[in-house]
């Protein structure tokens, strides 16, 4: 295939996911992980197919490389996540793209989806079989994307540090919230803090407070989603979160739908947001690049010099361009 009939290929295979004809899949997906209730994987697809799968977006961001043709096509092994539905698609379609091989190791958290995504643009475009493998074990690459843990990443440093790679830690989004900010503008943060129950590293887990704002503003701004806490295993972590900080004599804040700590860390527990005041807009730079290689993005009214910006409600909803770790990754599959 040329480049522009796997854009094309990539584009049909966007209009024809339904959600009506998957519900027995997405039942499958989340027996296999509770944490995948329908709505967030009908949220992941429907983002994959607005964000990544749209013919104007595709074409306009791939060609800012000049991708040329290939006749030297590598093995690209793709350690996945299975944290949300689907949070390894991106690699999936720049492998793709780049005219590569991608040789997939599935988390055992996600399996069924990305095995239902690359089954079924094989079977719209047979040619594509050899495009992509589906192991238990990786072996047999020229180059790797692995994406896990601190403690696992380290794992895959030495593993795979005779090839070109691409390792991935934690890391979390951070909200700024100024005193300029209220109730109105951050009518959608909920979304950045709850969409996927908080798992991905997109959402946010530390909100910076300028001095003088109130916790009392986060509650407010998160009230409509007492929902969440119906979920068995966000409640199990939650109640455990309480019983954690309660027992160590910790205090905390929660409107018992989630728990807010006054923490420097920037990851916290599923069920806990960490907070930290901050004096001036030159002390909170200062912060953020203590910790830039804890942070994934940032969410504000306004961007902050430096780091990846999103609007309020907006962390989940990731371009193509915006790179994990901002580690361009055509970039490096071109360089291979």
């Amino acid at each position: 295939m040329t480049l522009q009939e796997r854009v094309d290929a990539l584009v049909a295979l966007g209009e024809s996911i339904d959600h009506a004809t998957n519900q027995d899949l997405y039942l499958k997906a989340k027996y296999e992980n509770p944490w995948f209730v329908i709505r967030n994987i009908e949220q992941s697809i429907d983002a994959i197919k607005t964000q990544y799968l749209n013919r104007e977006k595709l074409e306009e961001w791939i060609g800012r490389y000049n991708i040329t043709e290939t006749t030297s096509t590598k093995r690209v092994g793709l350690i996945l996540a299975g944290n949300i539905p689907l949070v390894g698609f991106h690699d999936i379609i720049s492998v793709f793209l780049c005219g590569h091989t991608a040789i997939l190791k599935l988390s055992d958290k996600d399996k069924l989806l990305p095995t239902y995504i690359v089954h079924k643009l094989i079977g719209m475009y047979p040619e594509l079989a050899d495009a992509f493998e589906i192991v238990e074990l990786l072996v047999d690459y020229d180059a790797v994307i692995a994406t896990g843990s601190d403690s696992s990443s380290r794992v895959f440093e030495k593993y795979f540090g005779a090839v070109p790679h691409i390792i991935r830690r934690n890391r979390n989004g951070v909200g700024v919230i100024s005193l300029t900010d209220n109730v109105d503008t951050l009518k959608n943060f909920r979304y950045d803090l709850f969409d996927y129950f908080g798992l991905g590293c997109r959402n946010v887990s530390k909100i910076y407070l300028e001095k003088g704002v109130s916790t009392d503003l986060i509650f407010e701004s998160i009230a409509d989603e007492k929902e969440i806490i119906n979920h068995n295993k966000y409640k199990n972590n939650y109640d455990y979160s309480s019983a954690l900080y309660l027992m160590n004599l910790e205090k905390f804040l929660t409107n018992d739908i989630v728990i807010l700590r006054e923490h420097e860390d920037i990851g916290s527990r599923i069920g806990c947001l960490h907070y930290e005041y901050y004096d001036s807009k030159e002390v909170l730079a200062q912060k953020l690049n203590d910790q830039r290689d804890k942070i994934q993005c940032v969410v504000s009214s306004e961007p902050i010099a430096g780091f990846t910006h999103f609007n309020f409600g907006h962390a989940q909803k990731p371009s193509l361009s915006d790179y994990a770790d901002g580690v361009d990754t055509i970039s490096f599959l071109k360089s291979l």
